[in-house]
């Protein structure tokens, strides 16, 4: 009899662990499935790169000016879109008709590009496409969110940011090899990729059980507010998706004008960048877990923009070598801003919070190509075209530093304070 409760507290033991493979197992899948959604969302972000100028200038007989634009204005309207898209997501409480439906319409507005029979149709439904896809972003980040624990966000959006550099990292060379002979195919390609998402999260997907809910749609507006805080991986993204801007307009028309390289080539190099980059991303959010996020967030910032700074400078044969450090650089600082961002959010608002980041991280995307650009045409007038790249680098490196350095202090006070780790 004295063995009786020792064998049924052995049986609890065994079906709690039964219970807890169980939902390991689940949990899993959920997160190679988001991993897959996310991937696949954005393929087509990167997929026009390659071919910029020719979906652009050459289709249309369109300036530069224009071309740069074309990767601005669809941030116009992610801008415009992302707070709504967080406050309907927390508000509602269901993230996965939500993302659905951002998916179709986002497939659908891709379509319409390529039907497009004037560069201002083409511009308007670049616009909204803009908007669909950062709402779908947005409600991707919170479902994972949603579903795991302050002790292992760091690999959760590790997992996430590196689904998501995966997508952008295909999306290049895919974009330029398919596009080498018509650059329209890459509207087909990117649609098909939109609605093939939306059909994985229909019978793949499920949203977390609410811990909270937003209770009313004011709430919203004061969390920045309440929460200050925020502004910290707010200005990383900013920063970062800003040079990034820069990256995909001038940087890629300097490879085109400067330095004579195909489409294919082109995409080549940016993949070289952005594969490193997503492979990083999940290693690095798990030691971000244990080891912290500050300094990561910091150094990396500083190292990323002093090579930034020295695209124009390099010989042509060291690109591809400053694109795969450029990488390295910038999976140590992307992973554990995007973890930091889950740390400060609070759960009732996580989807607003995150739509806060993407909408800082659109709005730096949104000033890339039009700073970029304005810088370059200012520099071409005096000095010719390769010193205005490389002042538009300058520029854009130059402003990594800076965040690092100015954001210091606020960081170590985050951490000393238990915020973040």
């Amino acid at each position: 009899m004295a063995n009786a409760p020792t064998t049924a507290l052995e049986s609890s033991n065994q079906s709690l662990l039964r219970d807890d493979s169980r939902a390991s197992s689940a949990s899993m899948t959920l997160v190679a499935t988001l991993a897959i959604v996310m991937f696949l969302t954005m393929l087509p972000v990167t997929m026009m790169v390659p071919v910029l100028r020719e979906l652009v200038g050459q289709r249309f007989e369109a300036s530069a000016f224009w071309s740069h634009s074309f990767m601005s204005i669809n941030m116009i309207g992610a801008v415009l879109a992302a707070p709504f898209g967080g406050v309907i997501a927390d508000r509602v409480g269901r993230r996965k008709p939500l993302l659905i439906a951002a998916l179709a319409l986002d497939g659908a507005l891709v379509f319409a590009m390529s039907q497009a029979t004037s560069l201002s149709m083409l511009m308007t439904f670049r616009f909204v496409e803009g908007a669909a896809h950062i709402l779908a972003v947005t409600t991707i980040m919170a479902i994972a969110a949603d579903w795991v624990d302050a002790p292992h966000r760091g690999r959760m959006m590790g997992v996430i940011g590196a689904s998501l550099m995966f997508g952008t990292s295909f999306g290049s060379p895919l974009g330029g090899r398919v596009g080498q002979h018509d650059p329209v195919v890459v509207f087909y390609l990117g649609a098909g990729f939109s609605f093939l998402s939306a059909f994985v999260v229909l019978f793949m997907v499920q949203d977390a059980p609410m811990r909270n809910r937003l209770a009313r749609w004011r709430d919203a507006l004061p969390m920045l507010k309440k929460h200050r805080e925020l502004f910290v991986p707010y200005a990383y993204a900013f920063i970062d998706r800003f040079c990034v801007g820069v990256m995909v307009s001038s940087f890629v028309l300097y490879l085109s004008d400067v330095c004579a390289l195909s489409p294919s080539r082109r995409g080549m190099l940016i993949a070289m960048m952005m594969l490193p980059f997503a492979l990083l991303c999940y290693p690095i959010g798990r030691l971000t877990d244990r080891f912290g996020r500050v300094w990561p967030m910091c150094v990396g910032s500083l190292a990323f923009g002093v090579v930034y700074a020295s695209y124009g400078f390099i010989p042509i044969s060291w690109l591809p070598a400053a694109m795969v450090l450029s990488g390295v650089l910038s999976a140590i600082m992307f992973a554990p801003n995007l973890a930091m961002c889950s740390d400060l959010a609070p759960d009732e608002m996580r989807a607003g919070a995150y739509a806060g980041f993407n909408m800082a991280g659109s709005l730096g995307f949104l000033c890339g190509p039009l700073i970029g650009g304005i810088v370059w045409s200012l520099s071409a007038s005096v000095s010719g075209d390769v010193v205005a790249y490389k002042t538009a680098f300058l520029v854009a490196g130059g402003t990594e530093v800076l965040c690092a350095l100015l954001s210091l202090p606020w960081l170590l006070r985050l951490r000393r304070a238990g915020l973040t780790r």
